[in-house]
């Protein structure tokens, strides 16, 4: 008997472990707010490196 009981909840437990309620289409999770900040100092990054890239070219082009 006890081992039919044990069968019993190890199945609702695989069952229930195994079930998709757990909403994963919400983009909320710990460490959101670092991540957004990732996102912006990519960001910030990429303009930078684009104004020294002009700043580099217009200089190319009064030298020569």
């Amino acid at each position: 008997m006890n081992a039919n009981k044990f069968l019993l909840i190890l199945t609702i437990l695989i069952v229930s472990g195994c079930s998709d309620s757990v909403d994963k289409a919400t983009d909320d999770h710990v460490f959101k707010t670092q991540t957004d900040t990732l996102d912006k100092a990519k960001k910030i990054e990429d303009m930078i490196i684009n104004a020294a890239d002009q700043q580099k070219n217009k200089i190319e082009e009064q030298v020569h």
